[in-house]
Protein backbone atom coordinates (compact mmCIF):
# COMPACT_ATOMS: atom_id res chain seq x y z
CA UNK A 1 0.00 0.00 0.00
CA UNK A 2 0.87 3.27 -0.79
CA UNK A 3 1.59 5.64 1.48
CA UNK A 4 0.19 9.30 1.22
CA UNK A 5 1.66 12.41 2.56
CA UNK A 6 -0.93 14.97 3.32
CA UNK A 7 1.43 18.25 2.38
CA UNK A 8 -0.07 21.35 0.64
CA UNK A 9 3.21 23.14 0.11
CA UNK A 10 5.87 20.61 -1.51
CA UNK A 11 9.57 22.45 -2.55
CA UNK A 12 10.32 22.50 -5.94
CA UNK A 13 13.48 22.90 -7.55
CA UNK A 14 14.60 26.08 -8.90
CA UNK A 15 15.42 24.50 -12.51
CA UNK A 16 13.24 22.01 -14.26
CA UNK A 17 13.72 18.33 -13.17
CA UNK A 18 15.00 17.38 -17.05
CA UNK A 19 17.91 20.06 -16.06
CA UNK A 20 18.29 19.21 -13.16
CA UNK A 21 18.73 15.14 -14.67
CA UNK A 22 20.97 16.97 -17.44
CA UNK A 23 23.26 18.76 -14.86
CA UNK A 24 23.79 15.71 -12.27
CA UNK A 25 25.03 13.23 -15.40
CA UNK A 26 27.39 15.51 -16.46
CA UNK A 27 28.97 15.35 -12.97
CA UNK A 28 29.43 11.86 -13.48
CA UNK A 29 30.36 11.91 -16.81
CA UNK A 30 34.12 11.54 -17.76
CA UNK A 31 35.58 14.25 -20.46
CA UNK A 32 32.31 16.68 -19.38
CA UNK A 33 34.16 20.27 -18.98
CA UNK A 34 31.68 22.26 -16.11
CA UNK A 35 31.36 25.69 -16.47
CA UNK A 36 28.01 25.29 -13.84
CA UNK A 37 28.53 26.01 -10.40
CA UNK A 38 30.07 29.15 -9.04
CA UNK A 39 32.73 27.23 -7.15
CA UNK A 40 35.91 28.66 -5.90
CA UNK A 41 39.25 27.36 -7.82
CA UNK A 42 40.04 23.76 -5.61
CA UNK A 43 44.17 25.09 -6.44
CA UNK A 44 44.05 28.29 -4.54
CA UNK A 45 42.95 26.80 -0.92
CA UNK A 46 45.06 27.13 1.53
CA UNK A 47 45.05 23.71 2.62
CA UNK A 48 48.51 23.43 4.45
CA UNK A 49 47.58 26.45 6.15
CA UNK A 50 43.86 25.28 7.08
CA UNK A 51 45.11 21.70 8.15
CA UNK A 52 47.89 23.37 10.49
CA UNK A 53 45.22 25.86 11.66
CA UNK A 54 43.03 22.69 12.47
CA UNK A 55 46.12 20.65 14.15
CA UNK A 56 46.91 23.39 16.47
CA UNK A 57 43.12 23.33 17.28
CA UNK A 58 42.93 19.87 18.01
CA UNK A 59 46.46 19.59 20.02
CA UNK A 60 46.04 23.02 21.90
CA UNK A 61 41.89 23.35 22.56
CA UNK A 62 40.15 20.17 21.44
CA UNK A 63 37.98 20.08 24.68
CA UNK A 64 36.54 23.33 23.85
CA UNK A 65 36.54 22.83 19.92
CA UNK A 66 34.79 19.49 20.62
CA UNK A 67 32.16 21.01 22.57
CA UNK A 68 28.73 23.33 22.59
CA UNK A 69 29.47 27.07 21.85
CA UNK A 70 27.14 29.56 22.32
CA UNK A 71 24.98 30.26 19.01
CA UNK A 72 25.86 33.80 18.34
CA UNK A 73 29.65 32.11 17.89
CA UNK A 74 32.85 31.80 18.92
CA UNK A 75 34.09 35.24 20.64
CA UNK A 76 37.53 35.58 18.86
CA UNK A 77 36.37 34.52 15.51
CA UNK A 78 33.56 37.45 15.86
CA UNK A 79 35.91 40.07 17.35
CA UNK A 80 37.90 39.01 13.80
CA UNK A 81 35.27 39.32 11.68
CA UNK A 82 34.28 42.58 13.41
CA UNK A 83 38.02 43.59 12.49
CA UNK A 84 37.84 42.83 8.77
CA UNK A 85 34.31 44.90 8.33
CA UNK A 86 36.06 47.73 9.92
CA UNK A 87 38.90 48.15 7.79
CA UNK A 88 36.15 47.76 4.72
CA UNK A 89 34.36 50.77 6.18
CA UNK A 90 31.68 49.21 8.51
CA UNK A 91 31.61 49.84 12.21
CA UNK A 92 30.43 46.83 13.66
CA UNK A 93 29.64 46.65 17.43
CA UNK A 94 29.42 42.83 19.37
CA UNK A 95 25.80 42.63 19.93
CA UNK A 96 25.09 43.44 15.84
CA UNK A 97 27.50 40.25 14.82
CA UNK A 98 25.84 36.96 14.36
CA UNK A 99 28.07 33.84 13.29
CA UNK A 100 26.12 31.41 10.75
CA UNK A 101 26.81 28.28 8.95
CA UNK A 102 27.39 30.03 5.72
CA UNK A 103 25.24 33.03 3.70
CA UNK A 104 22.78 30.54 2.71
CA UNK A 105 21.47 30.17 6.36
CA UNK A 106 22.06 33.87 7.07
CA UNK A 107 19.65 34.29 4.42
CA UNK A 108 17.06 31.66 5.65
CA UNK A 109 17.39 33.26 9.49
CA UNK A 110 16.15 36.30 8.23
CA UNK A 111 13.56 35.23 5.36
CA UNK A 112 11.62 33.53 8.62
CA UNK A 113 12.22 36.34 10.63
CA UNK A 114 11.43 39.43 8.48
CA UNK A 115 9.17 37.86 5.56
CA UNK A 116 5.12 36.73 6.09
CA UNK A 117 2.94 35.57 3.35
CA UNK A 118 2.04 38.13 1.07
CA UNK A 119 4.78 40.89 2.26
CA UNK A 120 6.15 42.78 -0.57
CA UNK A 121 10.16 41.83 -1.31
CA UNK A 122 11.88 43.84 -3.91
CA UNK A 123 14.57 41.01 -5.57
CA UNK A 124 16.90 41.71 -8.24
CA UNK A 125 16.24 39.82 -11.48
CA UNK A 126 18.01 38.03 -12.42
CA UNK A 127 19.53 37.16 -8.86
CA UNK A 128 21.55 34.35 -6.48
CA UNK A 129 19.27 31.12 -7.15
CA UNK A 130 18.90 29.43 -3.91
CA UNK A 131 17.98 33.25 -2.49
CA UNK A 132 14.88 33.16 -4.60
CA UNK A 133 14.14 29.85 -2.99
CA UNK A 134 14.83 30.51 0.36
CA UNK A 135 12.67 33.81 0.11
CA UNK A 136 9.83 31.80 -1.63
CA UNK A 137 8.91 29.36 1.03
CA UNK A 138 7.69 31.99 3.18
CA UNK A 139 5.49 32.99 0.46
CA UNK A 140 6.13 36.93 0.04
CA UNK A 141 5.10 38.90 -3.00
CA UNK A 142 8.31 39.09 -5.39
CA UNK A 143 8.82 42.47 -6.73
CA UNK A 144 11.17 42.21 -9.63
CA UNK A 145 13.99 44.80 -9.94
CA UNK A 146 16.14 44.75 -13.01
CA UNK A 147 19.37 43.92 -12.67
CA UNK A 148 22.49 43.43 -15.14
CA UNK A 149 25.96 45.38 -16.00
CA UNK A 150 24.01 48.83 -16.15
CA UNK A 151 23.03 48.50 -12.88
CA UNK A 152 19.93 48.42 -10.44
CA UNK A 153 16.62 49.74 -11.74
CA UNK A 154 16.75 52.08 -8.99
CA UNK A 155 12.91 53.85 -10.80
CA UNK A 156 11.39 50.35 -9.59
CA UNK A 157 12.96 50.36 -6.29
CA UNK A 158 11.66 54.14 -5.95
CA UNK A 159 8.36 52.85 -6.64
CA UNK A 160 8.02 49.82 -4.57
CA UNK A 161 9.59 51.35 -1.21
CA UNK A 162 6.89 54.20 -1.89
CA UNK A 163 3.83 52.43 -3.04
CA UNK A 164 4.16 49.46 0.06
CA UNK A 165 3.45 50.63 3.62
CA UNK A 166 6.47 47.64 4.58
CA UNK A 167 9.04 46.65 2.14
CA UNK A 168 12.24 44.80 2.53
CA UNK A 169 14.65 44.70 -0.41
CA UNK A 170 17.34 42.17 -1.66
CA UNK A 171 20.54 42.87 -3.19
CA UNK A 172 23.82 42.49 -4.21
CA UNK A 173 25.64 45.99 -4.29
CA UNK A 174 29.29 45.02 -4.60
CA UNK A 175 29.09 41.57 -6.41
CA UNK A 176 26.23 40.61 -8.36
CA UNK A 177 25.17 37.22 -9.29
CA UNK A 178 24.93 36.10 -12.63
CA UNK A 179 25.87 39.56 -13.98
CA UNK A 180 29.49 40.04 -12.19
CA UNK A 181 28.50 43.98 -11.97
CA UNK A 182 28.72 46.26 -9.17
CA UNK A 183 27.15 49.19 -8.25
CA UNK A 184 28.00 53.20 -8.56
CA UNK A 185 28.94 54.88 -5.33
CA UNK A 186 25.60 56.98 -6.37
CA UNK A 187 23.82 54.51 -6.98
CA UNK A 188 24.30 53.14 -3.13
CA UNK A 189 24.07 56.33 -1.84
CA UNK A 190 20.02 56.73 -3.26
CA UNK A 191 19.44 53.41 -1.94
CA UNK A 192 20.62 54.41 1.84
CA UNK A 193 18.62 57.34 1.05
CA UNK A 194 15.42 55.67 -0.12
CA UNK A 195 15.42 53.03 2.18
CA UNK A 196 15.85 55.60 5.19
CA UNK A 197 12.84 58.43 3.38
CA UNK A 198 10.76 54.98 3.48
CA UNK A 199 11.48 52.79 6.10
CA UNK A 200 12.61 49.60 4.25
CA UNK A 201 15.37 47.11 5.13
CA UNK A 202 17.65 46.19 2.85
CA UNK A 203 19.79 42.48 3.17
CA UNK A 204 22.94 43.57 1.45
CA UNK A 205 24.34 40.11 -0.18
CA UNK A 206 28.12 40.27 0.12
CA UNK A 207 29.10 37.21 -0.78
CA UNK A 208 31.20 38.44 -3.81
CA UNK A 209 32.09 41.54 -2.17
CA UNK A 210 36.05 40.77 -1.89
CA UNK A 211 36.19 39.00 -5.80
CA UNK A 212 36.66 42.44 -7.35
CA UNK A 213 38.83 42.95 -10.49
CA UNK A 214 38.85 46.68 -11.05
CA UNK A 215 38.81 48.06 -7.63
CA UNK A 216 37.63 47.59 -4.27
CA UNK A 217 34.04 47.59 -2.88
CA UNK A 218 32.68 49.31 -0.25
CA UNK A 219 30.17 47.06 1.34
CA UNK A 220 26.11 49.72 1.19
CA UNK A 221 26.42 49.09 5.08
CA UNK A 222 29.45 51.49 4.96
CA UNK A 223 27.81 54.48 3.35
CA UNK A 224 26.42 57.36 5.91
CA UNK A 225 23.09 56.07 7.61
CA UNK A 226 22.97 53.04 6.66
CA UNK A 227 23.64 51.46 9.80
CA UNK A 228 19.45 51.06 10.64
CA UNK A 229 17.97 49.96 6.93
CA UNK A 230 20.99 47.77 5.77
CA UNK A 231 21.63 44.35 6.95
CA UNK A 232 24.78 42.78 5.79
CA UNK A 233 25.48 39.48 4.75
CA UNK A 234 28.73 37.58 4.28
CA UNK A 235 30.36 34.43 3.80
CA UNK A 236 34.35 33.03 3.66
CA UNK A 237 33.14 30.79 1.17
CA UNK A 238 34.19 32.74 -2.06
CA UNK A 239 37.93 34.41 -0.35
CA UNK A 240 38.69 31.42 1.50
CA UNK A 241 36.73 28.09 1.43
CA UNK A 242 33.16 26.71 1.29
CA UNK A 243 33.49 23.67 2.97
CA UNK A 244 33.87 25.45 6.88
CA UNK A 245 30.45 26.62 6.27
CA UNK A 246 30.96 29.82 7.68
CA UNK A 247 29.16 33.17 7.13
CA UNK A 248 27.71 36.04 9.34
CA UNK A 249 25.21 38.77 10.15
CA UNK A 250 25.36 42.05 10.76
CA UNK A 251 22.46 43.52 12.01
CA UNK A 252 20.71 46.07 14.77
CA UNK A 253 21.16 44.48 18.11
CA UNK A 254 17.16 44.45 18.38
CA UNK A 255 17.07 42.26 14.51
CA UNK A 256 20.24 40.51 15.69
CA UNK A 257 18.85 39.49 19.18
CA UNK A 258 16.01 38.03 17.40
CA UNK A 259 17.95 36.18 14.86
CA UNK A 260 20.19 34.55 17.73
CA UNK A 261 17.37 32.89 19.17
CA UNK A 262 16.08 31.83 15.57
CA UNK A 263 19.99 30.10 14.81
CA UNK A 264 19.39 28.60 18.47
CA UNK A 265 16.32 26.91 17.18
CA UNK A 266 17.54 26.33 13.87
CA UNK A 267 21.07 24.34 14.55
CA UNK A 268 21.80 25.27 18.34
CA UNK A 269 24.76 26.68 16.79
CA UNK A 270 27.84 26.92 14.14
CA UNK A 271 30.16 23.94 14.05
CA UNK A 272 32.44 24.73 16.72
CA UNK A 273 35.68 23.02 15.44
CA UNK A 274 35.52 25.06 12.30
CA UNK A 275 34.95 28.37 14.07
CA UNK A 276 37.90 27.72 15.99
CA UNK A 277 40.22 26.43 12.99
CA UNK A 278 38.86 29.76 10.74
CA UNK A 279 39.83 31.85 13.58
CA UNK A 280 43.34 30.41 14.04
CA UNK A 281 44.33 30.48 10.44
CA UNK A 282 43.49 33.97 10.76
CA UNK A 283 45.20 34.66 13.35
CA UNK A 284 48.01 33.51 11.95
CA UNK A 285 47.47 34.73 7.75
CA UNK A 286 46.13 37.77 6.53
CA UNK A 287 42.86 37.12 4.38
CA UNK A 288 43.23 40.25 2.29
CA UNK A 289 47.00 39.04 1.30
CA UNK A 290 45.47 35.68 0.48
CA UNK A 291 42.45 37.39 -1.79
CA UNK A 292 45.62 39.46 -3.61
CA UNK A 293 47.16 36.03 -4.44
CA UNK A 294 43.97 34.47 -5.51
CA UNK A 295 42.62 37.93 -8.31
CA UNK A 296 45.28 37.23 -10.39
CA UNK A 297 44.38 33.79 -11.19
CA UNK A 298 40.30 34.31 -11.31
CA UNK A 299 41.00 37.40 -13.59
CA UNK A 300 43.35 34.94 -15.62
CA UNK A 301 40.26 32.49 -16.16
CA UNK A 302 37.87 35.25 -16.91
CA UNK A 303 39.78 36.58 -19.55
CA UNK A 304 40.37 33.75 -21.42
CA UNK A 305 36.44 32.74 -21.38
CA UNK A 306 36.08 36.35 -22.50
CA UNK A 307 38.30 36.05 -25.39
CA UNK A 308 36.96 32.46 -26.29
CA UNK A 309 33.93 33.92 -26.16
CA UNK A 310 34.53 36.40 -28.57
CA UNK A 311 36.53 33.57 -30.94
CA UNK A 312 33.44 31.00 -30.62
CA UNK A 313 30.42 32.97 -30.24
CA UNK A 314 27.71 33.59 -33.47
CA UNK A 315 27.04 37.39 -33.63
CA UNK A 316 23.61 36.76 -31.87
CA UNK A 317 25.14 35.84 -28.97
CA UNK A 318 25.65 39.06 -25.76
CA UNK A 319 27.72 38.36 -22.49
CA UNK A 320 28.43 40.34 -19.75
CA UNK A 321 31.93 41.60 -18.90
CA UNK A 322 32.31 40.86 -15.15
CA UNK A 323 34.31 43.00 -12.78
CA UNK A 324 33.59 41.06 -9.93
CA UNK A 325 32.51 37.57 -9.04
CA UNK A 326 33.08 34.54 -10.82
CA UNK A 327 30.47 33.80 -13.68
CA UNK A 328 29.66 35.57 -17.36
CA UNK A 329 26.17 36.27 -18.09
CA UNK A 330 25.05 35.21 -21.34
CA UNK A 331 22.02 36.07 -23.82
CA UNK A 332 21.18 33.80 -26.56
CA UNK A 333 18.72 34.87 -28.96
CA UNK A 334 15.13 35.08 -28.11
CA UNK A 335 14.36 31.76 -30.21
CA UNK A 336 17.05 29.40 -28.63
CA UNK A 337 16.52 28.31 -25.03
CA UNK A 338 18.92 27.73 -23.03
CA UNK A 339 17.53 23.90 -22.00
CA UNK A 340 17.62 22.42 -25.12
CA UNK A 341 21.44 23.78 -25.86
CA UNK A 342 22.45 22.46 -22.43
CA UNK A 343 21.69 18.91 -23.66
CA UNK A 344 23.11 19.13 -27.12
CA UNK A 345 26.30 20.49 -25.11
CA UNK A 346 26.81 17.75 -22.85
CA UNK A 347 26.98 15.76 -25.66
CA UNK A 348 29.91 17.69 -27.03
CA UNK A 349 31.24 17.74 -23.43
CA UNK A 350 30.44 20.98 -21.69
CA UNK A 351 28.11 21.59 -19.02
CA UNK A 352 26.24 24.90 -17.98
CA UNK A 353 24.01 26.49 -16.18
CA UNK A 354 20.81 27.67 -17.88
CA UNK A 355 19.22 31.27 -16.80
CA UNK A 356 15.64 30.69 -16.01
CA UNK A 357 16.30 29.58 -12.62
CA UNK A 358 17.67 33.11 -11.78
CA UNK A 359 14.67 35.18 -12.79
CA UNK A 360 12.06 35.25 -9.70
CA UNK A 361 9.15 35.81 -11.52
CA UNK A 362 9.11 35.52 -15.21
CA UNK A 363 11.30 32.94 -16.46
CA UNK A 364 12.87 33.86 -19.96
CA UNK A 365 14.81 30.98 -21.34
CA UNK A 366 17.33 32.29 -23.48
CA UNK A 367 19.99 33.40 -20.62
CA UNK A 368 23.11 30.73 -19.40
CA UNK A 369 25.52 31.41 -16.81
CA UNK A 370 28.86 30.51 -17.13
CA UNK A 371 31.67 30.24 -14.44
CA UNK A 372 35.18 30.39 -15.01
CA UNK A 373 36.32 30.37 -11.83
CA UNK A 374 37.18 26.49 -10.79
CA UNK A 375 38.64 25.73 -14.13
CA UNK A 376 42.78 26.33 -16.13
CA UNK A 377 42.75 28.74 -19.09
CA UNK A 378 43.11 26.22 -21.44
CA UNK A 379 40.04 23.99 -20.49
CA UNK A 380 38.05 27.29 -20.45
CA UNK A 381 39.20 27.86 -24.13
CA UNK A 382 38.14 24.45 -24.68
CA UNK A 383 34.44 24.29 -22.67
CA UNK A 384 33.61 27.59 -24.92
CA UNK A 385 34.79 26.35 -27.89
CA UNK A 386 32.41 23.21 -27.41
CA UNK A 387 30.07 25.23 -26.52
CA UNK A 388 30.25 27.27 -29.60
CA UNK A 389 29.76 24.41 -32.00
CA UNK A 390 27.14 23.15 -30.19
CA UNK A 391 25.06 26.50 -30.54
CA UNK A 392 25.98 26.92 -33.88
CA UNK A 393 24.51 23.16 -34.73
CA UNK A 394 21.59 24.15 -32.92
Amino acid sequence: MAVRFPFTQWISPRQPPEVERLLKSAATREGVLSLAGGLPGEDLFPRAALAEALEEVMREHGREALQYQWPEGYGPLREQVAAMLRDRGVEVAQDELLITSGAQQALDLLARLLLRPGDALGIESPTYVAAIEVFGLQRPRMVPLARGEDGLDLAAVRALVRGAEKSLLYLAPAGHNPSGSSLSAEACESLVELSRAHDALVIEDDAYGRIQFEAPRRPLRSYPGAEERVILVGTFSKALTPGLRVGWIVAPPAVTAQLVLLKGIADLQTNTLGQMALSSYLERHDLDAHVARCLPRYRERRDAMLQSLAEHMPAEVRWTRPTCGFSVWVTLPEALAAEALLARAIEAGVAFEPGAAFFPVETPRNYLRLSFSNQTPDRIAEAVARLGKSLRAL
